[in-house]
């Protein structure tokens, strides 16, 4: 959709919210990736052994 940037703007301008910087989006992300971490451990593999998670403090 490559009027989706001019979507995403209109919406919201018509609900009165600010959108955040690039950068506070992502160092959001990056929070709750580390913090959900803290109580979920991935366990897939045929040995028992647990991921290494993608994020680390």
């Amino acid at each position: 959709m490559p009027d989706l940037p001019a979507r995403r703007d209109r919406a919201a301008a018509a609900l009165g919210i600010d959108l955040p910087a690039q950068a506070d989006v992502l160092a959001r992300l990056r929070e709750v990736a580390v913090r959900m971490g803290e109580d979920f451990v991935l366990v897939l593999t045929p040995e028992g052994h647990p991921y290494e998670p993608l994020f680390t403090n």
